[in-house]
Order: structure tokens, then sequence, then C-alpha cells
């Protein structure tokens, strides 16, 4: 693993995320976005708009800032480390997606509508469970319900699946194809979901545009994506061993801090741990998921870290806060919901320890003094 030192630009765009978010998100805030109808702001996402962040790492020939996936990582950890929940992630995994596997500016038209603020959200089952096969006017899907994310406030639905023939493709539609196949569901966390069920639908060959992606590059682009979600989840477990520490100083017990107990200490520190393990596996594995590096196993590694010390950190963190971090009265509560469901949207376990498996041992085994 390599040491991780931001530039003075990524600075800025951190420290200016993070501003942002703390002039208005609180745990008040966040209570009654998820209780509204369409669970986030208009108005904030066109700030967002306005300061670039769905376009961050996109290209300037679409209108983008020419920025690097690192960029986006870092505002995506700082809406993860607020418990802020809007189409953002979304979309900036479905623009991650659009970039790196567009040939001959196949997708820019999506992508510079995504610059100018329109919403996107990617279906592309982690565990690869919808399946594609070419006919005579498109491909057919097929498969079980997969949930989406933001899928009803979105424009475009990016859609990036295997095929029976062995390959993979890209395709692009509007949200409103698919009619009654969309069915809004509740959600453990304060993220919008919708239960899509693709079997059976046939996309016309209008809207699939890559049709020859191979099974390398689709995870690779994939995985790009998912360091957004890893980061999101980083900068949720930061936040969240944070506030810990500062409740174990401030709360008093038996007439001293509860920092003071050497039990407690330990919960503490093992979150630490957690925390810092996984930012530096994520770290790592956005330095070097550089445009067709193929750093696919590192990315997979950080993605799985991230979720399970999300999990362990606002476990333990319940029991530092002696269970208030899991009432609906204080800010925690977010954190501990998000943090399993991100780690489900992340797929299954054994899934993605087979994929680990073979990242760190089959191809250690076949690139000599290589970790990944």
């Amino acid at each position: 693993m390599t040491a991780f030192t931001l530039s003075e630009e990524e600075t800025q765009v951190q420290a200016t995320a993070r501003a942002f978010l703390r002039d208005f998100v609180d745990n008040t805030y966040l209570n009654e976005q998820e209780e509204s109808p369409t669970g986030f702001e208009a108005s904030r996402w066109g700030r967002m708009r306005d300061l670039g962040w769905s376009s961050v790492h996109l290209p300037a020939r679409v209108g983008g800032a020419d920025g690097t996936l690192v960029d986006a990582a870092l505002i995506t950890r700082e809406c993860g480390r607020a418990a802020y929940a809007s189409p953002l992630l979304q979309t900036l995994r479905s623009a991650t997606v659009l970039d790196a596997i567009a040939a001959d500016k196949t997708y820019d038209d999506v992508l510079a509508g995504i610059v100018g603020g329109a919403i996107a959200t990617l279906v592309a089952p982690p565990d690869r469970t919808v399946m594609a096969e070419s006919v005579a006017d498109g491909f057919a899907l097929s498969g079980p319900p997969v949930v989406v994310e933001w899928l009803a406030q979105a424009e475009w639905v990016v859609l990036v699946l295997p095929t029976v023939e062995r390959g993979w493709l890209g395709a692009v539609v509007t949200a409103d194809s698919f009619g009654e196949r969309a069915v809004d569901v509740p959600s453990i966390d304060n993220e919008r979901m919708v239960r899509l069920d693709l079997d059976g639908m046939v996309l016309p060959s209008e809207a699939v545009r890559t049709t020859d992606l191979s099974a390398e590059d689709a995870a690779y682009a994939l995985a790009r994506a998912d360091l957004l979600r890893a980061s999101a989840m980083v900068g949720g477990a930061q936040d969240v061993v944070e506030r810990s520490a500062t409740y174990a100083l401030e709360r008093h017990q038996f007439g001293q801090p509860l920092g003071k107990f050497q039990a407690v200490r330990h919960h503490l520190a093992r979150m630490v741990i957690a925390a810092d393990g996984a930012q530096l596996l994520c770290d790592d594995a956005l330095n070097r998921a550089l445009p067709g590096a193929q750093e696919t196993a590192v990315a997979r590694a950080a993605l799985f870290a991230a979720g399970r010390s999300y999990m362990d950190v606002v476990l333990t963190a319940a029991q530092v806060h002696g269970g208030v971090g899991t009432t609906v009265e204080h800010v925690l509560h977010h954190h501990f919901r998000r943090a399993k469901a991100m780690q489900l949207r992340s797929g299954r376990r054994s899934s993605r320890l087979r994929e680990l498996h073979q990242g760190l041992v089959v191809r250690r085994e076949a690139v000599e003094g290589s970790l990944w």
C-alpha cells in the first residue's frame, strides 16, 4: 500500500465539500429529508451541480472539470461523513462507468446531460444476477428483481450487464422506460429505493450502445465506480469514530469520563484501527485506479474492507454510546442504518470473497512479486 497525500486542489475540493454540508446537515435535517416526498432538496442538488460535484471527474469535452476519480471520491467521502442522502453517489457512479467504457464518444450526450444537472442511476447487480441475450430486436433480459437507488428521481438509467454470449453490454434508457416494472420500496436507510423487475424485458437495439465489452473492462469500470461507494463508507466510519471519541470524553460515569475506563478505550482503539485500515486500503485503490490500469482486485478489496469496517465501527459505537446511537434523536442512527444498507448494496459476502481470492491468490501466483 502507498501513502496518500492530497494535492492542493484535492484538499480544496474536500474542504469545500465539508464546509458546504456542515452548513445545513444535522440530525434534524436528515430526519426531515427522510420523511419528505422526494428524499432530497432540489435546490441543494442545483447547488451541488453549480459546484461541479456531479461532473468533477468528467472530461472537459463534455463540460466536466477534467478532474480525477480521487476528486469524486473525496466528495462522496464527505457526503458519507455527513450521512447525507441524495442521488449524487449514483450519478457519479453512472458517469464513472460510462466514461470508462466509452469508445468514440459513445456516451457523450449522457455525460453532457449529467454535467448539466441530470440525475442518473446505475443498474449493474454486483452478483451478476441479471443476464442479457441477443434477440432480433435488441437484448432480452432475464433474472430476479433488483433494487436500484434513486431510480424514481433519475432521468437516465445506465445498464451494464453480462450477456449469455460471455460478453458485456452497455445501455442507456430513460427512467420511464420501465413502467410498472419499477416499484418504490422502503429502504432501511435514508436513500430512496426502487424494486426493478427486468425479467422478460427487451432492451431495444437503439438503447444498447456497447455490445463488445470484455469481462475485464466491465469489471474494472464497475470496480472504479464502487470505489466511490467505498469512499462514502470510509467517510461514515470516520465520523462515527470522531463522535464516539468526543462522547467518551464528555460523558461522565462514576465521577470520571467514560474514556478513562480501559474497556471503553479498547473499543475506541478497535474502531480507529478499523476506520484507518479501510481508509488506507481505499486510498491505495484510488491511487492505483487510473483509466485502463485494470486494478480491479485492490478496488474490490477496498469495497469489502470499507463495508466491514463501517459495520464494525457503528456496532461498537452503539455500545460506547449506551445504545443512544440507535435512536432517532441522535445522528448515529443514520450511520447505523446506512452502514448495513451500503454493505448489502455491495453484494453477497460469499461473492465478494470469491472475487478477492481470484484477485489476491490466483493473480498473485500469475504475477510474481505483486500483492494485487
